[in-house]
């Protein structure tokens, strides 16, 4: 692996993508995997690139283009626009005119941050994965594209690529930041986006090339509320990072001791409805991707054992409870349909935070200890990583998924091997 000559500078080899043709023919070594769309084949990559070649290493970030030929605008249009046929009013659109006569802007490469194990740097995380080791950016093999209605901006979606080939996926991106970009006075010297927090979707800074200087300029600033306005450096995005994650930390570690006792959440009738309205509002197309074909399966809903989230502490070697569960929805007729996650606030009020979850609710209904789970632990946004079953007077922690064999609920740890798993 090449050495990184500065920890603040960065490069990245030249990567053009074309797509002239319907036939797949190779996308070297992608590091993100994803699951088909619809048919979109990309013909070359001109040079390979590998682990090495793809971290951004010195003085300035070479650009990374796709070049959109009126086949692959048509392509991604009809998919978005089919995409909001179903759900544009989750958008904030109004009517169905609103994505008439669509077409994209120029792609925008995404970046993420990465230590010297080429693993992912986010606020969340970046006390555990980054103390003390150089920092780069890496590209994630993910564009971003400004969908505008009538040269008006719309949303912005995402186009994605498998390590394994096959077909790219496309999907909706941002859409509360696109108009602030549209009216950006630099927007066309951009030349990339990063991301510091994955709900972001790598939209949190935007890199500009300006007067040869490589720029990060933050989307939205929380302390102003302006758009665009701040410019930093990389070493000065990543010491902002870890200074928002100390102070995150902090006020983390308060809510965490006032909560601690509160682990057991009682489902009162405002909850329960609470939990019930947040599936039976959703959209018929979120209902889709739930695989609930028809909203007469969504009466008379009842509700599972809520199970507690806890977190690994790695600096004192404990479980801390995190202020959220997630709840069984199941059918009348005892279908499992989804997980709903609920936390409590620093005021103690219960709120929802998610639906979703569906394949994972139908394994945990069958799940042969599931009357014995009295927690989970969270090492991913879902919060489901393991469960904890209580048998025999002691604590099994039992894995989900295990992605090497591809099987649920099939490997037993004790805590001691969850907390050393976790600092590998």
């Amino acid at each position: 692996m090449k050495k990184t000559k500065s920890y603040n500078r960065y490069e990245l080899h030249v990567t053009r993508y074309f797509f002239k043709s319907l036939n797949f023919k190779s996308l070297n070594r992608f590091l993100l995997f994803c699951f088909s769309a619809f048919p979109l084949f990309c013909s070359s990559v001109l040079h390979a690139q590998s682990s090495e070649n793809k971290t951004l290493d010195t003085d300035t970030v070479q650009i990374i283009e796709l070049e959109v030929t009126a086949e692959i605008e048509k392509m991604v249009v009809t998919e978005i626009k089919n995409m909001l046929e179903k759900c544009y009013q989750d958008f904030g659109m109004k009517n169905k005119s609103q994505f008439e006569n669509l077409h994209i802007g120029k792609p925008i490469p995404l970046y993420e941050i990465v230590n010297d194990k080429f693993e992912a740097v986010y606020t969340y995380n970046v006390s555990h994965v980054a103390d003390k080791v150089p920092l780069s950016l890496k590209f994630t093999n993910n564009w971003s594209v400004p969908i505008m209605s009538d040269r008006a901006p719309l949303l912005f979606g995402t186009i994605q690529f498998s390590i394994y080939g096959g077909n790219p996926f496309i999907s909706l991106g941002n859409y509360n930041i696109i108009e602030h970009f549209s009216n950006y006075e630099h927007k066309d010297l951009l030349i990339g986006s990063v991301g510091i927090n994955p709900s972001s979707k790598g939209m949190d800074y935007m890199i500009i090339r300006k007067e040869h200087k490589d720029i990060f300029v933050q989307v939205y600033d929380e302390a102003t509320g302006e758009y665009f306005k701040s410019e930093y450096s990389f070493s000065e995005v990543v010491n902002l990072m870890k200074e928002r994650a100390a102070k995150e930390r902090a006020a983390q570690r308060r809510y965490f001791e006032k909560i601690a006792n509160k682990s057991e959440l009682i489902m009162t009738p405002e909850i329960k409805e609470m939990v019930i309205n947040s599936v039976i509002n959703c959209s018929d197309q979120v209902l889709s991707n739930f695989r609930i074909k028809s909203r007469t399966q969504l009466e008379n809903l009842q509700l599972g054992k809520p199970i507690p989230e806890y977190w690994i502490d790695l600096d004192n070697n404990n479980l801390i409870f995190v202020g959220r569960w997630n709840i069984p929805v199941i059918s009348a007729n005892e279908e499992p349909l989804v997980l709903v996650k609920v936390c409590i606030t620093e005021e103690e009020q219960y709120i929802w935070e998610a639906t979703g979850a569906a394949e994972m609710a139908q394994h945990f209904h069958n799940f042969k200890d599931n009357a014995f789970v009295i927690g989970s632990i969270g090492r991913s946004p879902r919060g489901l990583d393991y469960l904890i079953v209580r048998k025999d007077n002691k604590n099994i922690f039992v894995e989900t998924y295990d992605y090497a064999t591809r099987e649920y609920f099939v490997n037993e740890y004790s805590l001691s091997e969850i907390i050393n798993l976790s600092k590998e």
